[in-house]
């Protein structure tokens, strides 16, 4: 089965689809604007796809407050690349 480059992991142990999940909900975080219609990803913002992959029942559901969590949780102490 080949791998597509969404699902090719980087150092962090995270795959590139989710290293870019993260940069995009930074940006929207912390400047209030998208990277592109958080819609390609399938769910409606940046948010509902990052809580879909952690699977942490205690993270906030908003864009400002669940980046402040996952900065506090370690998620961005790794990641190779930012976007924001």
């Amino acid at each position: 089965m080949k791998n597509t480059i969404a699902d090719t992991m980087t150092k962090s142990g995270l795959t590139f689809q989710q290293v870019m999940l993260l940069n995009a909900l930074r940006r929207q975080a912390k400047t209030g604007m998208l990277m592109t219609n958080p819609r390609v990803t399938g769910y409606t913002s940046f948010a509902k796809a990052v809580l879909a992959f952690i699977d942490d029942k205690k993270a906030p559901k908003t864009c400002k407050n669940l980046y402040n969590y996952l900065v506090a949780k370690g998620y961005y102490d790794n990641l190779e690349m930012e976007l924001a």
